[in-house]
């Protein structure tokens, strides 16, 4: 009889531990699966920022003025992000001949995106602007929104 018992009692405890397990992974999996969004869990997060030359890579030269530039890239990433910060600049690169060339290049950031998102956005300013690349640098970092001192 007391053999019946023990069963009947770690019988029982594997179900509650069964029902807890279940309830934790429910949790886990409404909430994002508790895990941070970058492959650090120490608070810091992926930044993707995207440097997008404007000439045309068949002519070497700006088929599009700054401002149509900037309004396709900024039109592309209203489309793919909920966020982001697009910076105007100036680039330089040598190419296969040594000739170097100087291009209007916009500098576009991404908090809180992924790889593949950014990729898709990549994919059609490329195409948008007739390029053959644009430079795409990953970075951890911490960020953080303050909004002010309290009290």
């Amino acid at each position: 009889m007391k053999a019946v018992k023990k069963n009947e009692n770690f019988a029982l405890v594997i179900s509650i531990l069964s029902l807890v397990c279940s309830a934790v992974c429910a949790v886990l999996l409404l909430t994002g699966g508790g895990a941070s969004k970058t492959p650090a869990d120490n608070g810091k997060s992926i930044q993707y920022i995207m440097y997008v030359g404007t000439n045309d890579k068949d002519t070497y030269q700006p088929e599009h003025s700054r401002e149509e530039a900037h309004d396709i890239v900024d039109a592309v990433c209203l489309k793919y992000f909920e966020g982001y910060t697009l910076q105007d600049a100036t680039g330089a690169w040598t190419d296969e001949a040594g000739r170097i060339t100087h291009e209007y290049t916009l500098v576009c950031y991404f908090d809180d995106a992924d790889k593949a998102t950014v990729y898709r956005a990549a994919d059609e300013v490329i195409q948008a602007l007739n390029q053959s690349s644009v430079l795409i640098e990953e970075d951890e970092i911490a960020i953080e929104y303050y909004s002010g001192k309290e009290g």
